[in-house]
C-alpha cells in the first residue's frame, strides 16, 4: 500500500499545494542585464515607512512594486534619494531606471461592466504600467492588485450558504483578470508583471489570463513560496511574471516586515537581441 499513498502525497504536495523544485535555476544563465525586481503588498505600510531607507540597502532592488501603500508609506517612498517615483490610488511604485512613460488603467471600466443587471464589479482593479528606460532599452513593467477571492469564500462559511455572491465573486475576479492583461499587452518593450494577483498560480483564472507568462517561482523557486501569511492563512497569491526575453536567475522569500503579505525578491536577466 506504500506505492499509492506516496503517490498520492506526491500529487498532493505538488499540483495540489504547489511545491516546487526549482531545478530550472540550475540551468545556463544567458547574458544580459540583470534586473532586481521586489513586489509587496504592504498593507498600509505604517510599519515599514520608517524603515523603508534600511529595506531598499538589504534588498538592493532596482524595481519595486507596493500595493496597498498607505499615505504614510507614499510619503516614505518620495524621500528615498536615486530613486524614481509614481504611486496612484493604493500603489507605490520605484524605479532606479527613468520612467519614460506611465498609464493607469481607468477604473470605470470595471464600474461599467456588469455580470447581470443587479451587480456593478467594482472591484479592486488597480493596475498601472510603466515603460522604463534601461540601459538594455525600453521595458515595461505593470503593477496591479486584484479582487480577492476571500468574499466569496466567506459566503461559504456563513450561516445561510450564500452561493450567487461565490459565483458573483468568481466572475467579477476573471473580469478584473481580463482588463488588467489587455492593459498589461498595451505596454512596449519585454515585460514584467509584478503585485498581489489574490490568486494562486493553479487557479483557472490565473491559468486563462496569466498562464502563458513565465512565473518565477515556478521557474526558479524551491517549496511552497507562500506569500500571504496572515492567521490560518498561507497561500501563494503574490507573484513576478517575465514575458519573452526574460531569464528567471533567481527567487526569495523576504524576511516579515511588518505586513500579513512577504515580500519576494526576484532577479531576471534580459538576454540582448540577437
Amino acid at each position: 500500500m506504500l506505492a499509492p499513498l506516496a503517490l498520492a502525497a506526491l500529487v498532493a504536495v505538488v499540483p495540489v499545494m504547489g511545491f516546487r523544485l526549482g531545478w530550472q535555476r540550475l540551468l545556463s544563465h544567458p547574458a544580459g542585464a540583470h534586473v532586481r525586481v521586489v513586489t509587496l503588498n504592504a498593507d498600509g505600510g505604517d510599519l515599514i515607512a520608517p524603515r523603508l531607507a534600511r529595506l531598499l540597502l538589504e534588498w538592493e532592488p532596482d524595481i519595486i512594486t507596493l500595493q496597498e501603500c498607505g499615505d504614510e508609506l507614499k510619503d516614505a517612498t518620495t524621500k528615498v534619494p536615486g530613486w524614481h517615483q509614481h504611486d496612484v490610488r493604493h500603489l507605490c511604485f520605484l524605479s532606479r531606471f527613468p520612467i519614460i512613460d506611465t498609464k493607469v488603467m481607468d477604473r470605470s471600466a470595471l464600474e461599467r461592466v456588469h455580470v447581470d443587471e443587479d451587480l456593478g464589479i467594482g472591484g479592486t482593479g488597480d493596475v498601472a504600467r510603466y515603460t522604463l528606460q534601461t540601459p538594455s532599452g525600453p521595458v515595461s513593467v505593470t503593477n496591479l492588485h486584484l479582487e480577492t477571492a476571500r468574499k466569496g469564500l466567506e459566503s461559504l462559511r456563513s450561516e445561510s450558504v450564500d452561493f450567487y455572491r461565490m459565483e458573483s465573486n468568481t466572475a467579477l475576479r476573471a473580469i478584473e483578470s481580463k482588463l488588467a492583461r489587455k492593459w498589461v499587452d498595451g505596454g512596449a518593450g519585454p515585460t514584467i508583471v509584478a503585485g498581489d494577483f489574490n490568486t494562486p498560480v493553479e487557479s483557472r483564472i490565473f491559468q486563462s489570463y496569466w498562464g502563458d507568462l513565465t512565473d518565477a517561482w515556478s521557474r526558479a523557486g524551491f517549496g511552497f513560496g507562500m506569500t500571504k501569511n496572515n492567521g490560518w492563512i498561507r497561500i501563494r497569491i503574490d507573484h513576478v511574471l517575465s514575458g519573452p526575453g526574460w531569464h528567471v536567475d533567481s527567487i526569495a522569500i523576504g524576511r516579515d516586515i511588518g505586513s500579513d503579505h512577504l515580500p519576494l525578491i526576484v532577479d531576471l536577466t534580459l538576454a540582448p537581441d540577437k
